[in-house]
Formats: structure tokens, sequence, C-alpha cells
């Protein structure tokens, strides 16, 4: 009669044995099939070994009784891993033992892959410590109500619909708890910013219902969705087109109701704030001086050629939003055209033409009328005598204009066309 007592440590010891061969007799590494057509990769850690294939997909099977097998969902077929040999196994139905497929060993994973797999080991770890990080920065400035209405609710919310499908996943279907544990503390993150961005930490809505926070943080969001798609739809330098439009408006001491509706229009279409205009007279008539230095600035930002070339067009626009095209008008429009012009050819590396606006004295009177006119202005030596050089202007009524002006002073004034390359303008 065998004695019970003798026996009992053998079966103990066969039963460790067991359990070890499980987690041990099988190589790391990666897999191909009997037909040579699929490759897997099999990675082993305590009490689990999981399968990944080629194209990303997990398959878990977890330690039981000595044997590694995966857990039945609603139903499924059980299957379990048979040991060939160290570098050989078997997929098998657990309830028939048929065999599913057959893997050998081909290659083992490599120092470098070794390396990967330690540090996606201790990938929970930093994600810990990483949102630790997170919180701790923000917790500290959880009750300043700025703070809270810079949180975005609906992209923590988000974070719900995005985490708890992939937690199911993770623990029902792949029985991947290492994943699951990353996922549990995304949402536990989502957890905390959509308290703080509700404002339910601020202490001005310490009397305030949770459901009236998230209704308002909602409302808010809602108002301010469009700000980040606006500042990426609205063209650079907004500000100052719409200045210039303006400016434009008031050049003939007159604003139309028409003009300040095509104003109106593009502040609202970029979401710029702008002083309440009123038809008529304006408070300030504009210097048109002033209105092109404000053109040059713009164009000095080096906004795209296609909303540089559109600006044109708002111009002309703008002036023939009454039906009524004035001088001033007329003379504005001539110059801006011609700036923005230039700077398109300037950008395209093509020649550019300028009119230079020269006062030619007759006499020492009327150098001395010039210097008192202009009197940051020096004279230039020329072959024709003393020459005050004006400025170079874009258009050839532009500076007709300007001639026109100092020539009602007596002052003999004229323009000259020049054709500059680009790359010495």
């Amino acid at each position: 009669m065998i004695n019970q007592n003798k026996t009992r440590p053998i079966f103990i010891c066969f039963f460790i044995l067991s359990i070890l061969n499980a987690s041990e007799d099988i190589n790391e590494g990666f897999y191909t099939n009997q037909l040579k057509n699929d490759t897997v990769q099999v990675f082993i850690s305590k009490g689990s070994l999981s399968i990944e294939s080629k194209h990303g997909t997990k398959y878990q099977f977890n330690e039981q009784v000595g044997q590694y097998k995966t857990n039945p969902l609603f139903g499924e077929i059980i299957y379990k891993i048979k040991r060939v040999n160290e570098n050989k196994f078997q997929i098998i139905e657990n309830q028939n033992g048929k065999v599913f497929e057959t893997f050998t060993l081909y290659a083992k994973p490599g120092l470098f892959k070794k390396l990967i797999s330690i540090l996606v080991s201790s990938a929970l770890l930093f994600s810990i410590m990483q949102a630790y990080l997170k919180v701790n920065k923000i917790w500290k400035r959880r009750k300043n109500e700025e703070v809270a209405n810079s949180i975005s609710i609906v992209a923590a919310l988000l974070g719900f619909a995005v985490g708890i499908p992939f937690l199911l996943n993770n623990i029902f279907i792949t029985h991947d708890f290492f994943s699951a544990g990353k996922v549990v503390l995304g949402l536990s993150l989502a957890s905390i910013f959509t308290l703080i961005g509700a404002g339910y930490f601020v202490e001005a809505n310490r009397n305030t219902g949770l459901f009236k926070l998230f209704t308002n943080a909602l409302n808010l969001e809602k108002k301010e969705s469009g700000e980040l798609l606006s500042a990426m739809l609205r063209p650079k330098g907004a500000q100052k087109i719409i200045d210039i439009l303006t400016k434009l408006a008031a050049i003939d001491d007159d604003i139309a109701q028409e003009e300040i509706d095509l104003i109106n229009e593009f502040a609202e279409r970029w979401h710029i704030d702008i002083p309440k205009l009123k038809a008529g007279k304006p408070e300030q008539v504009t210097n048109l001086m002033e209105l092109k230095e404000l053109v040059q600035s713009y164009l000095d930002e080096k906004p795209d050629l296609d909303v540089a070339s559109g600006l044109t067009d708002l111009i002309h626009l703008m002036a023939e939003a009454d039906d009524e095209v004035t001088e001033e008008e007329a003379m504005a429009i001539a110059e801006f055209t011609g700036m923005i012009s230039h700077y398109i050819s300037v950008e395209k590396g093509g020649d550019v033409i300028v009119y230079d606006v020269n006062i030619i004295p007759q006499g020492d009177d009327q150098i001395q009328s010039v210097k008192e006119l202009l009197p940051d202005l020096d004279p230039v030596l020329e072959r024709s005598g003393k020459v005050f050089k004006v400025g170079s202007f874009f258009s050839e009524d532009y500076a007709n204009a300007i001639c026109q002006k100092y020539i009602s002073f007596g002052l003999y004034t004229d323009f000259t066309k020049r054709t500059l390359p680009s790359e010495d303008y």
C-alpha cells in the first residue's frame, strides 16, 4: 500500500513544476505557422502569455492550474497552449483537443527589442508620474475661474467616450490588464479635469449644483468653440485690413451706410471687434499719407499673395459701395493698388515700376520755400542743379496729384518713371 504522506510531496513537486513549465518552457520571440504564411510574437509575463499577430491583434492566455488558457466570454470556445518543445507550441481547443494552429520559433527578440520591452513594462509607472505632474500643476489653481474656463469640458468628457470602450476591451476580450491600468489612469484624469473645467472647485460656484455647472461650462464652450478655427481662417493682418477699410471709408469726409455694412461684414467674419461706425461726417478725417503708411505697415507683415491681391478688390469694393467714387478715393485706390501690385511683383521676383516726384527749385527763393514746406528734406545736387526728391510712389495718378500740390505753391515739380529689378527694390 502506497504511503500517502510520502506521495504527497511528489504530487506537490509535479504541480509546482507544471506551473513553472507553463511560464518558462516556451521562449519569447517571433513564431511562424506551419504554412509560413502567418507570423506572431509571443510575450511572457508573470502568470500570462500573450500572442500578438502581425496586424496588431493581441490574444491573452492566463495561467490556470499549470496551463495557459483563454478566458471565455459569453460562451466562446476556450483555447489553451500546448508545448511541443521550447521553440514550438500549439494552440488547441480545450474541449476536444483539436489543434487550431502550430507555431515554430524563427527569431528571438534582440537586445534592442528587449530594451523596448523593459521600457514598455515601465510605461505604466511613467504614466502615473505624468498624470501626477499634470494634475499637480493645475490642482493648486483649481479655484481660479480663469483656469477653470481654460479647460475644455467637452474634451474631458470625450475622454470617457474613448476610454470606456478600450477599458472593456482590455478587461473582457484581450485580458490586457496592463493596458487596462493605463486606461483607468486616463479616466481618472478625465474625471478630475471635468470637475475643474466645470468650475466645481471655484469659490463663487459653491452654491451651484453640479448639473448647472456642467450646463454653464457647455454653453461657454459652445460660444468659444470656433475661436481657434477663426484664428486659423483669419488672414494675416486682418485687423489692419479692417483699419484700412475704415480709414478709406472716411477719406472723402463722408461715411456711407453701405461702406459701414461692408466693414461690419468682414469684421464679423473674422471675429474682430471694432468701434461702432455712424453714417455721415466722420469724427476724424483720414489723412492720405497716414493711410498710405498703414497700407505699407500691412505689407511689411508679408501677407500671403492671394490675400494681398484680394485686398485690392476689397479697396475697389469699398470705394464703389456707395455708388460714388470721389477724386480722393480714386487717387487713394490708384496708389494703394499700385503698392499692393508692386509688393506682389517683388515677392514673385518681377520688376518694380515707381514714380519719383522731384521739386526743381528755380532760384534761392524757391529753395527756401521748399525748406519751409519740407524741413526734413535735403536737396541733392544733380546735373540740372539742386533737386528735392519728394519720394517714390506706385501710381502715376498719385504721383501727378503730389506734383499738383507743390505746383500750386509755385514750385516746378515733375515726376519720372523708373523700372527696378525686384532685388534692387
